[in-house]
C-alpha cells in the first residue's frame, strides 16, 4: 500500500504569512523521506535537478514516485483542501488504500485531506490532530505549562496573555539584573524572539532583534505598547517571557512518538548568528551529565504528549548554561520549547542514517549550514564532484546538498558529513574558498 507524504507548513492562524513566500522551496526537504511508490503532495512542483539528485543518493526510483500539486492560482483558504487537489490526489492513489500519511506539519487539514480520501486513520494521532492538537504540540506557552507540571527544568519566567502580566514578569527579571527574551507563541528559528536589556554590550544569539531600554519601568510600558500587536500576532496568541542566558548553548533532542514506543531520532546543537544559522548533529562536547539531562527532559515531554494522543516527531529544545554563568556554580540544562512537527533537523539526521549508517553519531558529525552562494544547483553539484568533495560512501565523508537552489538568495543549503567539528570546518572553508560565483 502507498504512503502519502505532504509538504505543508504550519497553519496561517498560528504563524500568519511567515514563510509562505518560500513554502514551495522549503517543502522540498520532504524528498529525503520518500520511498518507492510514494505519493507526494507539494505546494508546487519540485526542482527536477534536486529531485534527481535526492533520489540518486537515497536509491529511490523516481519513476515510481507520483507528485501532486494544487491547481495554479492563488486560491483562498487551506490549499490542502482545494477540491481539485483532493481529486488529483485520489487519482494518484488509483484506488489503492493508504498505508500511512506523513506530513511535515501534522494538523487538522492533513486529517481532513485523509478523510476526503477515505483514510483518516492513516494519519498518526489523527484523533488528537482533528481536535486542534497541532496548537498544543507546537505552542511555546503550552509547552511551559506542561513542562512545569511534570518537573522539566525551565528558565525563570512565565506566560503572558496581556501587557500587564508581561510587564510584571519583565520588570521582575530586569530588576534582578537579568536580560529578558520575549517569544511569540508559535514562530520558529528565533524569528519571533526579541531580547530586552538594560546594557548595550550584550551579545545576543537566538533572537531577531535586541532592544536596549533606558530603564526597567516606563521604557518597558512603552515597548509593550509599541510591540504587543506584533508579539501576539494581532492579539491572537500569548507570549513567553523568560530570563535570557548570554553565552548558553542551544541543544535539542528529537524523538519519534508512536503508540507504544518513544524512540530517539537524533540530538544536536543549533547555532544562531543571531537567528538559526547552522547546526551540529550530535551536539559536540556535551558532558555525560548534560546529555543525560537532555535525554531525560526530552523523553519526559514526549511521554506527556504521547499520553495526550500526539504521534510523530517531537523536538525538545534546551539551553546548556555553563557552570558559573548564572552565579550558581553548576551547569544546567534548561528546556525552552518543543516542536511537534518535522523540524529543520529531522531530514538532516534522517539523511545521515541513510548515508553514513544508523549509528552515524558514533564516529561521524553532521554539520548543516543554511546557505552556500552558488550560481545554480547544477553548478553546485558540478563543483562538488570536480573538487572531490561530494559525499563519498566509501569514506562516509563529504558534502550533501540539502535542497534546491533558492533563486532569491542565490544559494543552496548543505550538510557536511565529517569525523568531527574541526574536519567539518576545514571542508566548509575549502568549499567557501572554491565556490562558484553567483
Amino acid at each position: 500500500m502507498p504512503r502519502l507524504l505532504i509538504g505543508n507548513r504550519p497553519s496561517e492562524d498560528l504563524v500568519g504569512t511567515w514563510g509562505k513566500a518560500v513554502m514551495g522551496w522549503w517543502a522540498q526537504r520532504l524528498l529525503w523521506f520518500i520511498r518507492d511508490g510514494d505519493v507526494l503532495v507539494l505546494p508546487e512542483a519540485p526542482d527536477e535537478e534536486f529531485l534527481s539528485y535526492a533520489t540518486e543518493l537515497t536509491g529511490t526510483d523516481p519513476a515510481s514516485i507520483t507528485v501532486v500539486v494544487p491547481p495554479a492560482g492563488n486560491r483562498p483558504g487551506e490549499w490542502l483542501l482545494d477540491p481539485e487537489l483532493v481529486d488529483r490526489t485520489r487519482q494518484a492513489l488509483a484506488g489503492r488504500t493508504l498505508d500511512e500519511v506523513f506530513a511535515l506539519c501534522p494538523n487538522e487539514a492533513v486529517v481532513e485531506l485523509a478523510r476526503a480520501l477515505g483514510a483518516p486513520s492513516a494519519v498518526p494521532g489523527h484523533e488528537f490532530l482533528d481536535q486542534g492538537g497541532a496548537l498544543i504540540a507546537d505552542s511555546k506557552a503550552i509547552f511551559r505549562t506542561l513542562a512545569a507540571g511534570v518537573g522539566v527544568p525551565l528558565p525563570e519566567g512565565g506566560v503572558s496573555a496581556n501587557p500587564e502580566s508581561a510587564y510584571r514578569l519583565i520588570t521582575r527579571l530586569l530588576d534582578a539584573g537579568r536580560p529578558v527574551i520575549l517569544k511569540k507563541e508559535f514562530l520558529g528559528a528565533g524569528n519571533g524572539n526579541e531580547v530586552l536589556t538594560l546594557t548595550e554590550d550584550l551579545k545576543v544569539n537566538g533572537a531577531g532583534r535586541t532592544v536596549v531600554l533606558p530603564d526597567a519601568r516606563d521604557a518597558v510600558r512603552i515597548y509593550l505598547n509599541e510591540r504587543w500587536e506584533w508579539l501576539t500576532e494581532g492579539r491572537l496568541h500569548r507570549i513567553v517571557v523568560e530570563a535570557y542566558h548570554p553565552g548558553s548553548r542551544a541543544v535539542f533532542a528529537e524523538f519519534r512518538i508512536g503508540d507504544e514506543e518513544i524512540e530517539l531520532g537524533g540530538q544536536g546543537e543549533m547555532v544562531a548568528e543571531p537567528v538559526a544559522d547552522h547546526s551540529y548533529l550530535p551536539a559536540p562536547g556535551l558532558t555525560a551529565e548534560q546529555e543525560r539531562a537532555l535525554m531525560a527532559g526530552g523523553r519526559k515531554l514526549s511521554e506527556v504528549l504521547q499520553a495526550m494522543g500526539y504521534r510523530g516527531v517531537l523536538s525538545a529544545d534546551a539551553i546548556v548554561v555553563d557552570a558559573g554563568s548564572d552565579g550558581s556554580g553548576a551547569s544546567e540544562v534548561l528546556f525552552t520549547e518543543y516542536n511537534g512537527l518535522v523540524t529543520g533537523s529531522t531530514h538532516v539526521y534522517h539523511l545521515g542514517k541513510q548515508l553514513a549508517g544508523a549509528d552515524y553519531a558514533r564516529d561521524r558529525l553532521l554539520a548543516e549550514y543554511v546557505s552556500w552562494p552558488v550560481a545554480s544547483f547544477a553548478e553546485a553539484r558540478k563543483h562538488l564532484e570536480s573538487e572531490g568533495i561530494a559525499y563519498d560512501r566509501a569514506t562516509r565523508t563529504g558534502v550533501v546538498l540539502l535542497n534546491s537552489w533558492r533563486e532569491k538568495l542565490g544559494a543552496v543549503p548543505y550538510c557536511v558529513i565529517a569525523q568531527d567539528v574541526e574536519a567539518a570546518e576545514r571542508l566548509k572553508e575549502r568549499l567557501a574558498e572554491q565556490a562558484p560565483k553567483p
